[in-house]
């Protein structure tokens, strides 16, 4: 039940993002301010790192990151695209 909360307010940011074009960047800063709130279930904000970056092709890429608190980490991976000159998200995922 903890994880709903968590779910609800990671899936209403992944509809925010799908409605803008945020780079990777952006999209982990606003996922940090949001979950400042979840603080008791998450514990302290520790550090966000990037784990792996792979470039699928000359204009599409995937990128995955690490946001670490006291109680939990929270693992996004975002794929996105180059389709006008500058990346824009294409999607992304996160797991607990």
């Amino acid at each position: 039940m903890k994880i709903l909360s968590l779910s609800i307010e990671l899936s209403s940011l992944a509809l925010e993002a799908s409605q803008q074009s945020l780079v990777p960047d952006e999209l982990l800063r606003l996922a940090q301010q949001r979950l400042n709130e979840k603080e008791s279930q998450l514990g302290r904000f520790l550090n966000c790192k990037c784990t792996e970056t792979r470039q699928l092709s000359q204009d599409l890429g995937l990128a995955s990151y690490e946001l670490c608190y006291e109680k939990k980490s929270l693992h996004f991976q975002f794929a996105y695209f180059q389709p006008r000159g500058a990346w824009e998200l294409q999607g992304f995922r996160w797991a607990a």
